[in-house]
Order: C-alpha cells, then structure tokens, then sequence
C-alpha cells in the first residue's frame, strides 16, 4: 500500500478482501495499521543495541546494554551474564535488579511486557536460539505462524534483529520453502527448527519460518518496531500446519492451562500473561463469550450502533491484536464515518477526523453473545501529532468480506485497549472485562 499523509503509514497484513487461500495457501484477514516511526530515531536504537552486543564498546551500567540483553523470559541472572558476555564484567553502580524489575503492575509468573508505540503497534520480546537471541515480535490473534528475518534479509531488513542459524547450539534443519501471502505481496523464506524462549517458557524443537524477503509489508516493516510476527489464533489457519508457539507449549507440559490474556496500554506498557489470568488488570467480572470457529477468535456481533445508527443483523466478529483499528463492511463504516463527521483518505478505506469534534461524537456500541460492549469517541479515535500539529484517525476501517466467512467485523486494539481480554483455547471461549 502507498505511502499515508505525513502522520500515518499504512501496513496491510493480511488483504482486506475475502479469507480465502490465495497463491500462498494462508487467508486473508487482517489489516493492521501503523504510523511512521521517526528513522532517525530507529537509526539511533540499531546503532545502541549493536553497541550492545560489541565487547568493550558499553557500559554493563547502562540501560541500553540492559535492554538488549532482556530477551522474553529472561531472569536477572541470565541477563546479568548476558551483560558480562556482551559488555564486559559488570559496572554497575547500585542494584542489578533495579534496572532489570519489571514495572510493579506486571506481577503474573508468566508474562511477557508489551511495548506501546503510540497506540498504533504492540510488541514484546521473545528469545529465539540457544543462546537466546532477541527479537521483537507481534503477538498476534490473528494469524498462526511464527516467523523472524535471518541475515539474508536485504535493506528491509537493516534496523531488525536477524536470526542466524549457524549461531544457535538448538537449531535444527528444516529448509522447506515457507511463504505467506499478505495484502500488499509475498513474506518468503524457508522453515527451521529452534527453542523459543518466552515468559521463562521454552517451546523447544519449535517450527519457524527464517523470512528474507518481506517485500509484502512495504515500508512500514523496514521502518517498524518489531522484527517479526508470533502467531496466537488456531492451528488450522497456520502455514504448512506448523503448530503454533502456544499449542506446542501445552503439548510439552509449559503451560498450566491452554489460556492467555491480553492487557494493552493507553501509551503504557502492558503485558502478555501465558498459562492464566492476571486479575490486577481488570475490574469486575469477566464476561465470556464462545468462540464460533476454530480458525481465528471469532464470535457472533449481534448488533452494532452508532449513536442514532443501529444494525441487528448477525454477523461474525474477530477480536486480533494485530490490527490497530475497527474495521468493517464498507457500507457500514462510511456510513458511520459521514455520521461522525469523518473524511476518507482516498483508496485507503481509512478517514480522518477533525479533533474537535472528538468530545462531541457519539458512542460506538458492539453487542457479542448477548453482552454489550461500549467506546466513547475519546476511545475509537487515535490521536497523533506530525510537524507540531495534532493529527485525528478516525479509527475505523472499511472492508468487505464475502459469505459464507463475511460480513465481518475485526475488533483490534481500539477494542483491546479498554477491554481486557481472555483467550481460552481449553474452553474455546473469550473473556471481556474492563481493563483497570
């Protein structure tokens, strides 16, 4: 997809058309969207973490080293040797574990911290490799595989962390060819085996992709925050029928229990819990509804209204993480967008709307299962600043999904930020609360 105005750059995962297998045998479903994040500044974080990684050339006292070193799951010791091994013996002035103790709300055993850029892209780290090599990736409900660029990733690839083969003691051979077909093109390489290391969980053995062409996220992978993507919906949506990361954790005694939840910052951290539920991150109970396919977290939307605006018919609902937006029929959206006074951005499907009008929009209401769910405009709008100026994203997207898998609705982060959200593969069921 074509560059956005100034504020925005479009990254389209998977094509806003119908789920069916294209060329590559994967669906298409999903469309995230992310602003352009500032080179210079992505430039500068390359450079850290390589200075990081280079002996002699950083101090063990400095957070930078710090962070390069804390890959998904890591303990303070691991970290601290990783330190010693990358930036020499340790300097530290005071307590280690000062610079290493996660934020106090994150208090669940298994947890991984999920960074906030903007309210527009979510990340967190994992390891890949023995020793662990860091990597940071969507943890993503809407898609099934797992993959990071290797070295032989080109320009895209320059600011990422790069797996490579010959570096790890756990890998193992695979090499069959792996490509997946997103909205704007191909994300290609072959298949590998490795250990990952997440939340202080080791899935070992772990099919991946190694991807070295990732032509189909356009710009705003090579500019982005995160290396890779790590695949959280069913088995039978993901490529070649590689099990994904959390079905392999249960099927090697991980996990306690086949759940996870999702609690996403307002421009905060928040935090990935495998293997249960965190309840400091919501209040009042937990509202589940059943999950109606076993290919994406998909449940039945009964009704949808927009202020004065309001629609019973039944359609199906997919709550992801990897995309940013609401999205919906086009009819819908631009007739939700005009009420709200919003303006489309030509061929995009996307709008933007004049901040001060924000205080005066109507609510959005999304009944699921029988319970009714509500965003304020303060809520379904993103507000950005470009240049000095503050920007609006009317945070709805059009798109148009045939029958028997359409219409469809994708409930992304604009969803996920005020509700906290349960993802029971055992019960095969979500849960909503709000999120405290």
């Amino acid at each position: 997809r074509g560059v956005r105005p100034p504020m925005l750059l479009g990254l389209l995962l998977l094509a806003p058309s119908a789920p069916t297998a294209g060329e590559y045998g994967v669906p298409s479903l999903r469309v995230p969207l992310e602003r352009q994040a500032s080179v210079r500044q992505l430039a500068l974080e390359q450079e850290l973490a390589a200075r990081a990684g280079a002996h002699g050339e950083c101090s063990a006292s400095d957070e930078r080293c710090v962070a390069a070193c804390h890959f998904g799951g890591a303990d303070e010791t691991q970290v601290a040797r990783c330190i010693a091994a990358s930036c020499g013996p340790a300097t530290l002035v005071g307590d280690l574990s000062v610079h290493l103790r996660p934020p106090a709300i994150f208090r669940f055993p298994h947890s991984v911290v999920i960074s906030d850029y903007q309210n527009a892209q979510y990340y967190g780290t994992i390891g890949l490799g023995t020793p662990p090599k860091a990597f940071k990736v969507i943890f993503d409900t809407g898609s099934s595989n797992l993959w990071v660029p290797n070295t032989e990733c080109g320009l895209a690839c320059l600011l990422k962390s790069k797996y490579s083969a010959s570096r790890s003691q756990s890998y193992a051979k695979n090499g069959t060819k792996f490509a997946i077909m997103y909205g704007s093109g191909p994300v290609s390489g072959h298949l590998s085996y490795d250990t990952v290391s997440i939340a202080g969980l080791q899935a070992k053995h772990q099919e991946f992709a190694e991807v070295d062409t990732v032509t189909g996220l356009g710009l705003a992978y090579g500019i982005g925050r995160f290396d890779g993507i790590l695949g959280m919906a069913f088995p039978s949506i993901s490529v070649d029928g590689i099990s994904p990361v959390i079905q392999t954790l249960v099927a090697q005694g991980q996990l306690r229990s086949a759940v996870f939840a999702f609690y996403l910052g307002n421009n905060a951290p928040g935090e990935l819990t495998l293997g249960g539920v965190d309840a400091a991150h919501y209040t009042g109970a937990l509202h589940y509804v059943p999950v109606t396919s076993d290919t994406y977290w998909e449940t039945t939307l009964h009704s949808v209204s927009f202020g004065d605006m309001s629609s019973s018919h039944l359609a199906n609902a997919i709550l992801d993480t990897g995309t940013s937006v609401l999205a919906g029929p086009s009819k819908a959206i631009a007739a939700i967008a005009e009420r709200a006074g919003a303006v489309p951005i030509l061929g995009t499907g996307e709008y933007m709307i004049d901040c001060e009008r924000v205080p005066k929009l109507p609510n959005l209401q999304l009944t699921l299962s029988g319970a009714t769910f509500t965003l304020s405009g303060h809520e379904y709008v993103v507000k950005t600043s470009a240049f000095g100026q503050e920007a609006c994203l009317f945070g709805f997207l059009g798109i148009d999904v045939p029958p028997p898998r359409g219409p469809l609705w994708i409930l992304g982060d604009v969803f996920l930020r005020k509700y906290f959200t349960v993802f029971d593969v055992e019960k095969n069921r979500m849960g909503f609360a709000l999120a405290a």
